[in-house]
Protein backbone atom coordinates (compact mmCIF):
# COMPACT_ATOMS: atom_id res chain seq x y z
CA UNK A 1 0.00 0.00 0.00
CA UNK A 2 2.94 2.49 0.58
CA UNK A 3 4.42 1.57 -2.60
CA UNK A 4 0.98 2.32 -4.43
CA UNK A 5 1.04 5.22 -2.33
CA UNK A 6 4.27 6.90 -3.49
CA UNK A 7 3.05 5.76 -6.71
CA UNK A 8 -0.40 7.51 -7.05
CA UNK A 9 1.53 10.46 -5.86
CA UNK A 10 3.66 10.88 -8.29
CA UNK A 11 1.03 10.22 -11.27
CA UNK A 12 -0.92 13.09 -9.35
CA UNK A 13 1.64 15.32 -9.23
CA UNK A 14 2.93 14.51 -13.29
CA UNK A 15 -1.19 15.15 -14.00
CA UNK A 16 -1.37 18.68 -11.87
CA UNK A 17 1.85 19.98 -13.75
CA UNK A 18 0.19 19.42 -16.95
CA UNK A 19 -2.91 21.26 -15.79
CA UNK A 20 -0.38 23.91 -14.46
CA UNK A 21 1.92 24.52 -17.81
CA UNK A 22 -1.79 24.51 -19.49
CA UNK A 23 -2.90 27.30 -17.17
CA UNK A 24 0.17 29.76 -19.04
CA UNK A 25 -1.97 29.11 -21.97
CA UNK A 26 -5.42 30.82 -20.83
CA UNK A 27 -3.02 33.57 -19.21
CA UNK A 28 -1.89 34.58 -22.49
CA UNK A 29 -5.54 34.81 -23.40
CA UNK A 30 -6.92 36.72 -20.42
CA UNK A 31 -3.95 39.07 -21.52
CA UNK A 32 -5.00 39.72 -24.99
CA UNK A 33 -8.72 39.53 -24.10
CA UNK A 34 -7.79 42.90 -21.90
CA UNK A 35 -6.27 44.07 -24.83
CA UNK A 36 -9.67 43.76 -26.81
CA UNK A 37 -11.32 45.72 -24.00
CA UNK A 38 -9.29 48.73 -23.59
CA UNK A 39 -9.03 49.18 -27.34
CA UNK A 40 -12.74 49.14 -27.06
CA UNK A 41 -12.61 51.22 -24.40
CA UNK A 42 -10.12 54.04 -26.27
CA UNK A 43 -12.70 53.88 -28.76
CA UNK A 44 -16.01 54.52 -26.42
CA UNK A 45 -14.75 57.48 -25.39
CA UNK A 46 -12.26 58.46 -28.01
CA UNK A 47 -14.36 62.08 -28.30
CA UNK A 48 -14.39 63.02 -24.65
CA UNK A 49 -12.44 66.01 -24.28
CA UNK A 50 -9.79 64.46 -21.94
CA UNK A 51 -6.40 61.83 -22.36
CA UNK A 52 -8.65 58.84 -20.83
CA UNK A 53 -8.64 57.20 -24.79
CA UNK A 54 -5.09 57.66 -24.92
CA UNK A 55 -4.15 55.90 -21.38
CA UNK A 56 -7.04 52.90 -22.53
CA UNK A 57 -5.17 52.27 -25.86
CA UNK A 58 -1.66 52.39 -23.42
CA UNK A 59 -3.18 49.36 -21.46
CA UNK A 60 -4.29 48.00 -24.53
CA UNK A 61 -0.79 48.02 -26.06
CA UNK A 62 0.82 46.99 -23.00
CA UNK A 63 -1.18 43.98 -22.40
CA UNK A 64 -0.91 42.98 -26.33
CA UNK A 65 2.40 42.41 -25.77
CA UNK A 66 2.37 40.72 -22.30
CA UNK A 67 -0.04 38.36 -23.93
CA UNK A 68 1.91 37.65 -26.97
CA UNK A 69 5.14 36.83 -25.14
CA UNK A 70 3.34 34.56 -22.95
CA UNK A 71 1.86 32.76 -25.83
CA UNK A 72 4.77 32.51 -28.14
CA UNK A 73 7.20 32.03 -25.28
CA UNK A 74 5.51 28.95 -23.41
CA UNK A 75 8.59 27.74 -21.51
CA UNK A 76 9.90 31.00 -21.02
CA UNK A 77 6.36 32.19 -19.78
CA UNK A 78 6.41 29.12 -17.71
CA UNK A 79 9.52 29.93 -15.63
CA UNK A 80 8.40 33.45 -14.71
CA UNK A 81 4.90 32.74 -13.74
CA UNK A 82 5.59 35.21 -10.65
CA UNK A 83 7.08 38.03 -12.82
CA UNK A 84 4.21 37.76 -15.52
CA UNK A 85 1.18 38.03 -12.77
CA UNK A 86 2.47 40.82 -10.79
CA UNK A 87 3.27 42.25 -14.08
CA UNK A 88 -0.10 42.14 -15.06
CA UNK A 89 -1.13 43.86 -11.98
CA UNK A 90 1.15 46.51 -11.69
CA UNK A 91 -0.12 47.29 -15.52
CA UNK A 92 -3.78 47.89 -13.76
CA UNK A 93 -1.70 50.15 -11.21
CA UNK A 94 -0.53 52.00 -13.71
CA UNK A 95 -3.90 52.62 -15.49
CA UNK A 96 -5.11 53.65 -12.41
CA UNK A 97 -2.33 56.00 -11.31
CA UNK A 98 -2.66 57.48 -15.01
CA UNK A 99 -6.06 58.49 -14.56
CA UNK A 100 -5.54 59.70 -11.22
CA UNK A 101 -2.68 62.31 -12.26
CA UNK A 102 -5.01 63.28 -14.81
CA UNK A 103 -7.71 63.94 -12.24
CA UNK A 104 -10.08 62.04 -13.93
CA UNK A 105 -10.50 59.27 -10.87
CA UNK A 106 -13.12 57.87 -10.07
CA UNK A 107 -15.47 59.23 -12.18
CA UNK A 108 -13.37 57.46 -15.27
CA UNK A 109 -11.09 54.83 -14.93
CA UNK A 110 -12.40 52.84 -11.79
CA UNK A 111 -13.34 49.70 -13.95
CA UNK A 112 -9.72 49.29 -13.99
CA UNK A 113 -10.22 47.60 -10.63
CA UNK A 114 -12.17 44.77 -12.20
CA UNK A 115 -9.12 43.73 -14.12
CA UNK A 116 -7.71 42.20 -10.75
CA UNK A 117 -10.15 39.66 -10.20
CA UNK A 118 -9.56 37.78 -13.75
CA UNK A 119 -5.88 37.71 -13.01
CA UNK A 120 -5.69 36.51 -9.54
CA UNK A 121 -8.10 33.89 -10.86
CA UNK A 122 -5.80 32.52 -13.41
CA UNK A 123 -2.97 32.83 -10.78
CA UNK A 124 -5.79 30.87 -8.66
CA UNK A 125 -5.71 28.30 -11.29
CA UNK A 126 -2.37 27.38 -11.00
CA UNK A 127 -1.98 25.62 -7.57
CA UNK A 128 0.37 27.65 -6.08
CA UNK A 129 -0.94 29.46 -2.79
CA UNK A 130 1.86 32.09 -2.47
CA UNK A 131 1.54 32.90 -5.89
CA UNK A 132 -2.02 33.97 -4.91
CA UNK A 133 -1.23 35.39 -1.67
CA UNK A 134 1.51 37.62 -2.88
CA UNK A 135 -0.35 38.85 -5.87
CA UNK A 136 -3.69 39.44 -3.70
CA UNK A 137 -1.40 41.23 -1.30
CA UNK A 138 0.27 43.71 -4.09
CA UNK A 139 -3.13 44.21 -5.70
CA UNK A 140 -5.47 45.18 -2.53
CA UNK A 141 -2.28 46.98 -1.45
CA UNK A 142 -1.49 48.89 -4.57
CA UNK A 143 -5.11 49.77 -5.09
CA UNK A 144 -5.29 51.30 -1.57
CA UNK A 145 -2.26 53.39 -1.82
CA UNK A 146 -3.58 54.58 -5.55
CA UNK A 147 -7.11 55.73 -3.77
CA UNK A 148 -6.11 57.10 -0.98
CA UNK A 149 -4.09 59.30 -2.83
CA UNK A 150 -6.83 60.33 -5.20
CA UNK A 151 -9.30 61.07 -2.43
CA UNK A 152 -11.77 58.43 -2.75
CA UNK A 153 -12.40 56.15 0.17
CA UNK A 154 -11.40 51.99 -0.95
CA UNK A 155 -12.95 50.47 1.73
CA UNK A 156 -16.03 48.72 -0.07
CA UNK A 157 -13.71 47.71 -3.32
CA UNK A 158 -11.37 46.56 -0.96
CA UNK A 159 -13.27 44.48 0.98
CA UNK A 160 -14.58 42.57 -1.76
CA UNK A 161 -11.20 42.48 -3.10
CA UNK A 162 -10.05 40.79 -0.05
CA UNK A 163 -12.95 38.64 -0.06
CA UNK A 164 -12.72 37.28 -3.60
CA UNK A 165 -9.08 36.98 -3.05
CA UNK A 166 -9.78 34.46 0.16
CA UNK A 167 -12.03 32.31 -1.82
CA UNK A 168 -9.31 32.20 -4.74
CA UNK A 169 -6.47 31.24 -2.11
CA UNK A 170 -8.92 28.21 -1.05
CA UNK A 171 -9.44 27.78 -4.52
CA UNK A 172 -5.72 27.51 -5.09
CA UNK A 173 -4.78 24.41 -2.64
CA UNK A 174 -3.99 21.52 -4.76
CA UNK A 175 -6.04 18.32 -5.09
CA UNK A 176 -2.93 16.40 -5.01
CA UNK A 177 -4.07 15.01 -1.22
CA UNK A 178 -7.53 14.70 -1.84
CA UNK A 179 -6.48 12.62 -4.35
CA UNK A 180 -4.27 10.46 -3.59
CA UNK A 181 -6.44 9.63 -0.42
CA UNK A 182 -9.74 8.86 -1.91
CA UNK A 183 -7.32 6.56 -4.94
CA UNK A 184 -5.85 4.73 -1.73
CA UNK A 185 -8.93 4.07 -0.21
CA UNK A 186 -10.82 3.16 -3.22
CA UNK A 187 -7.69 0.14 -3.04
CA UNK A 188 -7.91 -0.43 -0.30
CA UNK A 189 -11.28 -1.11 -0.03
CA UNK A 190 -10.85 -3.80 -2.93
CA UNK A 191 -7.94 -5.08 -0.89
CA UNK A 192 -10.09 -6.44 1.84
CA UNK A 193 -13.18 -6.98 -0.13
CA UNK A 194 -10.48 -9.28 -2.32
CA UNK A 195 -13.48 -9.01 -5.09
CA UNK A 196 -12.68 -9.02 -8.48
CA UNK A 197 -15.86 -7.71 -8.94
CA UNK A 198 -14.91 -4.40 -7.28
CA UNK A 199 -11.76 -3.78 -8.91
CA UNK A 200 -13.79 -3.93 -12.43
CA UNK A 201 -16.25 -1.57 -11.29
CA UNK A 202 -13.17 0.54 -9.90
CA UNK A 203 -11.04 0.11 -13.17
CA UNK A 204 -13.66 2.80 -15.51
CA UNK A 205 -13.09 5.61 -12.62
CA UNK A 206 -9.20 4.61 -12.78
CA UNK A 207 -8.98 4.96 -16.27
CA UNK A 208 -10.26 8.46 -16.37
CA UNK A 209 -7.36 9.60 -14.64
CA UNK A 210 -5.43 9.43 -18.13
CA UNK A 211 -8.05 8.91 -20.69
CA UNK A 212 -9.20 12.15 -23.32
CA UNK A 213 -13.14 12.67 -22.86
CA UNK A 214 -14.77 10.84 -25.71
CA UNK A 215 -15.26 13.83 -27.93
CA UNK A 216 -12.16 15.88 -28.29
CA UNK A 217 -12.36 18.98 -30.76
CA UNK A 218 -9.46 20.88 -31.73
CA UNK A 219 -8.62 22.96 -35.02
CA UNK A 220 -8.62 20.85 -37.60
CA UNK A 221 -9.31 17.43 -35.73
CA UNK A 222 -12.44 15.84 -34.86
CA UNK A 223 -11.77 12.93 -32.59
CA UNK A 224 -14.41 10.52 -30.99
CA UNK A 225 -13.52 7.55 -28.82
CA UNK A 226 -15.12 4.70 -27.09
CA UNK A 227 -13.51 2.40 -24.28
CA UNK A 228 -14.72 -0.78 -22.57
CA UNK A 229 -12.84 -2.89 -19.69
CA UNK A 230 -11.71 -5.60 -20.12
CA UNK A 231 -12.24 -8.19 -17.07
CA UNK A 232 -8.75 -10.00 -17.31
CA UNK A 233 -6.32 -7.63 -19.25
CA UNK A 234 -6.75 -3.70 -18.83
CA UNK A 235 -3.22 -2.50 -21.10
CA UNK A 236 -5.31 -0.17 -23.24
CA UNK A 237 -3.87 3.36 -23.48
CA UNK A 238 -5.06 6.70 -25.83
CA UNK A 239 -4.58 10.09 -25.08
CA UNK A 240 -4.52 13.42 -27.33
CA UNK A 241 -1.38 15.62 -27.06
CA UNK A 242 -2.03 19.72 -28.04
CA UNK A 243 1.53 20.37 -28.93
CA UNK A 244 3.10 23.31 -30.66
CA UNK A 245 3.41 21.49 -33.84
CA UNK A 246 -0.46 20.59 -33.82
CA UNK A 247 -2.27 17.44 -31.89
CA UNK A 248 -1.00 14.40 -31.39
CA UNK A 249 -2.75 11.18 -30.56
CA UNK A 250 -1.12 8.30 -29.19
CA UNK A 251 -3.50 4.74 -29.49
CA UNK A 252 -1.85 1.64 -27.79
CA UNK A 253 -2.13 -1.77 -25.75
CA UNK A 254 0.81 -2.45 -22.63
CA UNK A 255 -1.35 -5.55 -22.00
CA UNK A 256 -1.47 -6.70 -18.14
CA UNK A 257 -4.17 -6.76 -16.28
CA UNK A 258 -6.17 -5.19 -12.93
CA UNK A 259 -5.33 -2.14 -11.25
CA UNK A 260 -1.78 -3.11 -11.50
CA UNK A 261 -1.65 -3.12 -15.78
CA UNK A 262 -3.70 0.68 -14.99
CA UNK A 263 -1.19 1.74 -12.78
CA UNK A 264 1.50 1.05 -15.53
CA UNK A 265 -0.13 2.55 -18.10
CA UNK A 266 -0.84 5.96 -15.97
CA UNK A 267 3.16 5.76 -15.41
CA UNK A 268 3.89 5.35 -19.06
CA UNK A 269 1.35 8.50 -19.69
CA UNK A 270 3.83 10.37 -17.49
CA UNK A 271 6.38 9.30 -18.95
CA UNK A 272 5.39 9.86 -22.26
CA UNK A 273 3.74 13.29 -21.23
CA UNK A 274 7.61 14.40 -20.87
CA UNK A 275 8.95 13.20 -23.54
CA UNK A 276 6.07 15.01 -25.60
CA UNK A 277 6.57 18.59 -24.03
CA UNK A 278 10.76 18.24 -24.98
CA UNK A 279 10.91 16.45 -27.92
CA UNK A 280 9.03 17.12 -31.94
CA UNK A 281 9.91 14.14 -34.37
CA UNK A 282 7.51 10.94 -33.91
CA UNK A 283 10.65 8.54 -34.62
CA UNK A 284 12.62 10.22 -31.44
CA UNK A 285 9.65 10.18 -29.37
CA UNK A 286 8.89 6.33 -30.02
CA UNK A 287 12.43 5.53 -29.56
CA UNK A 288 12.82 7.80 -25.90
CA UNK A 289 9.89 5.82 -24.80
CA UNK A 290 11.24 2.52 -25.82
CA UNK A 291 14.18 2.69 -23.73
CA UNK A 292 11.77 3.34 -20.51
CA UNK A 293 9.32 0.42 -21.55
CA UNK A 294 12.54 -1.74 -22.23
CA UNK A 295 14.03 -0.97 -19.12
CA UNK A 296 10.81 -1.26 -17.57
CA UNK A 297 9.96 -4.91 -18.65
CA UNK A 298 12.52 -6.03 -20.40
CA UNK A 299 11.13 -6.81 -24.01
CA UNK A 300 8.29 -9.18 -21.89
CA UNK A 301 5.39 -6.70 -22.52
CA UNK A 302 5.63 -4.47 -25.27
CA UNK A 303 3.61 -1.59 -25.97
CA UNK A 304 2.28 -1.70 -29.71
CA UNK A 305 0.81 1.72 -30.56
CA UNK A 306 0.07 4.43 -32.90
CA UNK A 307 1.49 7.98 -32.83
CA UNK A 308 -0.28 9.93 -35.44
CA UNK A 309 0.06 13.53 -36.38
CA UNK A 310 -1.06 16.11 -38.93
CA UNK A 311 0.79 19.01 -41.04
CA UNK A 312 -1.29 20.74 -43.40
CA UNK A 313 -2.72 17.99 -46.14
CA UNK A 314 0.00 15.00 -44.81
CA UNK A 315 -0.56 12.89 -41.57
CA UNK A 316 2.86 11.50 -39.90
CA UNK A 317 2.23 8.41 -38.17
CA UNK A 318 4.11 5.41 -36.91
CA UNK A 319 2.67 1.90 -36.20
CA UNK A 320 4.79 0.31 -33.69
CA UNK A 321 3.75 -3.55 -33.98
CA UNK A 322 -0.01 -2.02 -33.72
CA UNK A 323 -3.02 -3.35 -35.82
CA UNK A 324 -3.06 -1.68 -39.21
CA UNK A 325 -4.88 1.88 -39.43
CA UNK A 326 -8.21 2.27 -41.65
CA UNK A 327 -7.95 5.52 -43.70
CA UNK A 328 -11.32 6.52 -45.08
CA UNK A 329 -11.49 8.51 -48.03
CA UNK A 330 -14.27 10.18 -48.19
CA UNK A 331 -15.04 13.27 -50.80
CA UNK A 332 -17.06 16.53 -50.81
CA UNK A 333 -21.32 14.92 -51.24
CA UNK A 334 -19.95 11.45 -51.34
CA UNK A 335 -22.13 9.18 -49.23
CA UNK A 336 -19.55 5.98 -48.56
CA UNK A 337 -16.14 6.47 -47.90
CA UNK A 338 -13.28 4.87 -50.17
CA UNK A 339 -11.27 3.01 -47.08
CA UNK A 340 -7.44 1.45 -47.58
CA UNK A 341 -5.26 -0.46 -44.86
CA UNK A 342 -2.22 1.78 -43.36
CA UNK A 343 0.46 -0.47 -42.26
CA UNK A 344 2.47 -1.29 -39.33
CA UNK A 345 5.70 0.31 -39.69
CA UNK A 346 7.97 -1.14 -37.31
CA UNK A 347 8.28 -3.62 -34.26
CA UNK A 348 5.88 -2.66 -31.20
CA UNK A 349 7.85 -0.11 -28.49
CA UNK A 350 9.69 -1.77 -25.58
CA UNK A 351 10.66 -5.05 -27.61
CA UNK A 352 14.28 -4.27 -27.71
CA UNK A 353 16.98 -2.25 -26.57
CA UNK A 354 17.70 -0.50 -29.33
CA UNK A 355 15.14 -0.36 -32.35
CA UNK A 356 14.27 2.01 -35.13
CA UNK A 357 11.27 3.23 -35.44
CA UNK A 358 10.39 4.39 -38.98
CA UNK A 359 7.37 7.15 -39.95
CA UNK A 360 5.67 7.43 -42.82
CA UNK A 361 3.99 9.93 -44.46
CA UNK A 362 0.28 9.81 -46.48
CA UNK A 363 -2.12 12.49 -48.23
CA UNK A 364 -4.59 13.07 -46.02
CA UNK A 365 -7.39 15.76 -47.34
CA UNK A 366 -9.96 17.61 -45.61
CA UNK A 367 -13.04 15.38 -44.84
CA UNK A 368 -10.93 12.23 -44.42
CA UNK A 369 -11.01 10.00 -41.16
CA UNK A 370 -8.62 8.06 -39.46
CA UNK A 371 -9.70 4.40 -37.18
CA UNK A 372 -8.07 3.72 -34.90
CA UNK A 373 -8.78 -0.18 -32.75
CA UNK A 374 -7.16 -1.97 -30.15
CA UNK A 375 -7.80 -5.95 -30.31
CA UNK A 376 -10.26 -5.87 -27.90
CA UNK A 377 -12.53 -4.66 -30.23
CA UNK A 378 -12.73 -7.46 -32.25
CA UNK A 379 -12.22 -9.90 -29.83
CA UNK A 380 -15.60 -11.64 -29.62
CA UNK A 381 -15.77 -11.59 -32.97
CA UNK A 382 -12.51 -13.84 -33.92
CA UNK A 383 -9.35 -14.91 -31.96
CA UNK A 384 -7.68 -14.67 -35.60
CA UNK A 385 -5.76 -11.19 -36.12
CA UNK A 386 -6.07 -10.90 -39.71
CA UNK A 387 -9.44 -12.27 -39.36
CA UNK A 388 -10.53 -9.30 -36.96
CA UNK A 389 -9.21 -6.79 -38.61
CA UNK A 390 -11.45 -7.31 -42.03
CA UNK A 391 -14.29 -7.59 -39.77
CA UNK A 392 -13.35 -3.77 -38.15
CA UNK A 393 -12.52 -2.82 -41.96
CA UNK A 394 -16.03 -4.71 -42.71
CA UNK A 395 -17.90 -2.48 -40.58
CA UNK A 396 -16.18 0.75 -40.95
CA UNK A 397 -17.09 0.92 -44.71
CA UNK A 398 -20.61 0.14 -43.36
CA UNK A 399 -21.26 2.68 -41.20
CA UNK A 400 -18.69 5.14 -43.01
CA UNK A 401 -22.09 7.33 -44.56
CA UNK A 402 -22.48 8.16 -40.50
CA UNK A 403 -20.78 11.17 -38.64
CA UNK A 404 -17.39 10.89 -36.42
CA UNK A 405 -19.15 9.72 -33.38
CA UNK A 406 -21.93 7.64 -34.78
CA UNK A 407 -19.12 5.63 -36.69
CA UNK A 408 -16.76 5.04 -33.34
CA UNK A 409 -19.87 3.74 -31.68
CA UNK A 410 -21.45 1.72 -34.25
CA UNK A 411 -17.98 -0.30 -34.93
CA UNK A 412 -17.31 -0.53 -31.29
CA UNK A 413 -20.94 -1.96 -30.43
CA UNK A 414 -21.08 -4.31 -33.50
CA UNK A 415 -17.83 -5.61 -32.49
CA UNK A 416 -19.12 -6.73 -28.49
CA UNK A 417 -22.24 -8.72 -29.33
CA UNK A 418 -24.01 -10.43 -26.25
CA UNK A 419 -24.53 -9.24 -23.17
CA UNK A 420 -21.56 -10.83 -21.57
CA UNK A 421 -18.50 -8.44 -20.60
CA UNK A 422 -14.95 -8.40 -22.95
CA UNK A 423 -12.58 -10.24 -21.41
CA UNK A 424 -9.55 -8.01 -22.97
CA UNK A 425 -10.48 -3.65 -22.83
CA UNK A 426 -11.61 -2.22 -26.22
CA UNK A 427 -10.80 1.23 -27.82
CA UNK A 428 -11.93 2.49 -30.95
CA UNK A 429 -10.71 6.19 -32.30
CA UNK A 430 -12.31 7.88 -35.15
CA UNK A 431 -10.33 11.29 -36.21
CA UNK A 432 -11.82 13.36 -38.78
CA UNK A 433 -9.59 16.36 -40.50
CA UNK A 434 -12.01 19.06 -40.81
CA UNK A 435 -13.00 21.48 -43.07
CA UNK A 436 -11.35 24.90 -42.90
CA UNK A 437 -14.97 26.85 -41.63
CA UNK A 438 -15.00 23.99 -38.75
CA UNK A 439 -11.75 24.36 -38.06
CA UNK A 440 -11.86 27.92 -37.50
CA UNK A 441 -14.73 27.83 -35.50
CA UNK A 442 -13.35 25.58 -33.15
CA UNK A 443 -10.01 27.57 -33.37
CA UNK A 444 -12.18 30.65 -32.46
CA UNK A 445 -14.01 28.31 -29.52
CA UNK A 446 -10.36 27.70 -27.77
Amino acid sequence: MTLLKDRLTRQVEASLEAHVQAAEGWAGKVRLLFALVFAAAAAWVWNHPSDAKFIYLALAGAWALLGIFSLTAKQAAAANVTALTLADITIAHLGLIAFVQQGLFPRLGAGIYLCYFPILAVAANRYRITLVLLASAYAALGYTAISLAAGSPPWLRLAILVGVAYVFVQGSRKPQDLMVTIALEAAREAQELGSRLKEQELMPQVHQLFLPPPIVELPQLWSSSKHGVGTETNGDYYQVFDTARGPLIVVGDLGGSGLAAVNDVAQLHAQLAKIVSRESSLPNIAAELNTYVFEKFRGRRPFTCVLAEWEGEQLRYVNAGHLPLLHLNKPQGAQIAGNKQLPVTCDAIGLQANATFTESVVPFPVRDQLVIYTDGVFAKLSSDRAQGVAKIEEMAGQFSGGEVTTLCHRIFDCGQPGLDANKDDATVVVIRRQPAAAAAAAESKA
